[in-house]
């Protein structure tokens, strides 16, 4: 009797180990999932207070403060969003479409007055990549007494096009030259027979193309989330159907 007593109470021991071990492990993936739950909805929510800072530092033209402002609305977040325009001797665009056109200005615009100021009187080489299809560009000179046309294509597929090297830049391994002066404005750039991203390079900065916007939201709660948005806005683009005609 004393022997089948413990097998009972061993057997007992273990059935209540078990089940305190169901009840822990569904106690754990419960609060875990909870704490799932609020990260990813912090997240959410930081992501969304970085972007509102990004629109109104744009639509101000200023660096803006998370909580306070025009940002006073929201709560629980700090952070700020900085506006910055950076000049350099290089600028590269994202990848234009085929049949797509990007608007590079050749003086400083005036995002108040939409006005192009302060030309730049210098030279700029354009490069654009190779391709099992080759893209070829065509580019309209704007300037305040005309218009000149240039155009590119490393295949011979437009007439009178040149295609020079752009000092042995693997990546835009063609490219053409731009000759600027005191009238130019800007030029705009169309891309045919494939896409393609386009290099600008100069001897001296470039004029700035646009205004780059950083933002970052953190959450004052103990979850200690951040999200940080960088974010580049170009210069109004003129769509180069007002200045090209469909091959």
């Amino acid at each position: 009797m004393k022997h089948k007593s413990g097998q009972i109470l061993l057997i007992t021991v273990m059935l209540l180990a078990t089940v305190m071990t169901i009840v822990l492990s569904v106690s754990f993936k419960s609060v875990t999932d909870t704490q799932v739950t609020k990260l990813e909805e912090e997240s959410q929510k930081a992501l969304a207070a970085a972007e509102s800072a990004i629109e109104v530092a744009l639509r101000e033209n200023s660096s803006v403060t998370i909580g306070s402002g025009s940002l006073t609305s929201i709560t629980g977040f700090e952070g700020t969003a900085t506006v910055e325009s950076l000049s350099s001797t290089t600028f590269t665009t994202a990848n234009i479409p085929k049949n797509s056109s990007y608007t590079f200005y050749l003086g400083n615009y005036d995002v108040t007055a939409k006005t192009i100021t302060s030309p730049y009187n210098q030279n700029v080489k354009l490069c654009f990549q190779s391709g099992s299809t080759n893209p070829a560009i065509e580019v309209t000179l704007v300037k305040s007494n005309g218009v000149t046309k240039y155009v590119g294509d490393p295949s011979g597929r437009m007439t009178n096009a040149a295609t020079g090297n752009c000092g042995g830049n693997a990546t835009f391994p063609n490219s053409i030259d731009i000759l600027g002066d005191a009238n130019s404005r800007f030029m705009i750039v169309r891309v045919l027979y494939a896409s393609t991203k386009l290099f600008f390079s100069s001897n001296t900065d470039l004029p700035v193309q646009g205004r780059t916007v950083s933002s970052q939201a953190t959450s004052s709660t103990s979850t200690g989330v951040s999200k940080k948005v960088v974010l580049f806005q170009s210069h109004p683009q003129i769509p180069g159907e007002f200045f090209t005609t469909a091959l």
